[in-house]
């Protein structure tokens, strides 16, 4: 039996392979990187080929590494399918360790929780806001929802959402002004500014693919988008927020989206990050499961976004 490769030395060397990095992959499984590589060399000598190269900059495949990736890929996939046929059931239970971004989390968690719990009633939730991302390895989180441009990151993802930006302003300050019929006459006006939305200090437009950037003089520049829906509100000027956040200002007259037409051409997408040996737990599969089908291809405050301009006739 001492010839046979083990299930966890396989694991560990499609987790190499994928990341490229040892150190990575055993902060992933939660593993020392000794025991990380201890476990590839093992498995190298059982096989008796090397589907490495090791160097201090990098991690190749040998031809042989490609092979056996690719057949263990299909071995960890179909002990997936099984273990997913086992879990049907188990009932999800326990304390749910959840981490968002504040303005994310305080807006929209207490929806799409609470219909969770209410489909598990074993299940208890504990929700951390925090704006600064959370290190898996270190910290006692199960799932992190996180909204981001990047994609370099270490953890496994699931895409949940796209996030939509728009430029908007109180009625009453919108009023006071000239009509804006372009994005050149906002660099005229008051302009409340989130600096993640910003590229050297430019607010970008996109019109039919078209890009325009302005450089707004900032009559308050925040890193709380809560802090300038406030005071987009109170009609200190013009915003660029997230829908998530100001779909119900924007349905109850106290937001006007300002050039409908342009969108911004900084991009985010909402993802639930998430050990990938957690993904086994039901709860923490059940929660990424139960978010998907309720965002679906066009989250909620987006849709209640479109069925208002809809039903007010507003293209």
């Amino acid at each position: 039996m001492k010839n046979f490769a083990s299930l966890t030395q396989i694991t560990i060397f499609s987790r190499i392979a994928e990341l490229g990095s040892l150190s990575s992959a055993a902060r992933e499984l939660s593993l020392s990187p000794s025991a990380v590589s201890k476990s590839l060399s093992l498995l190298e000598e059982r096989l008796g080929v090397l589907l490495i190269k090791r160097s201090t900059r990098s991690l190749v495949l040998t031809e042989h590494g490609r092979i056996i990736l690719e057949r263990a890929n299909a071995i960890l996939s179909d002990v997936e399918n099984t273990l997913d046929v086992a879990r049907q059931f188990v009932k999800p239970e326990g304390n749910l360790r959840i981490s968002s971004s504040i303005a994310f989390g305080s807006k929209q968690a207490s929806l799409f929780l609470s219909k969770y719990l209410d489909a598990y009633p074993k299940v208890n939730a504990n929700l951390l806001l925090d704006d600064r991302l959370i290190n898996l390895a270190e910290e006692d989180v199960d799932v992190v929802l996180r909204i981001t441009s990047d994609t370099t990151w270490t953890y496994a993802a699931r895409k949940l959402a796209p996030i939509r930006w728009i430029y908007c302003a109180s009625p009453t300050y919108l009023a006071s002004k000239p009509r804006i019929q372009s994005p050149e006459q906002i660099d005229q006006l008051e302009c409340l500014v989130y600096p993640a939305m910003t590229k050297d200090g430019a607010w970008s437009f996109l019109k039919s693919g078209k890009p325009i950037s302005i450089r707004p003089s900032p009559r308050l520049s925040s890193n709380s988008s809560i802090a300038l829906r406030e005071a987009a509100v109170a009609g200190q000027g013009i915003a660029c927020l997230p829908t998530y956040l100001v779909s119900g200002d924007i349905i109850n007259g106290q937001l006007s989206i300002v050039l409908p037409d342009y969108e911004p051409a900084i991009h985010h997408t909402l993802y639930a990050m998430y050990y990938r040996s957690k993904y086994s737990n039901p709860m923490v599969r059940s929660f990424i499961d139960h978010l998907v089908v309720e965002f679906g291809e066009t989250p909620p405050w987006d849709k209640e976004i479109e069925n208002f301009h809809n039903s007010a006739g507003i293209s």
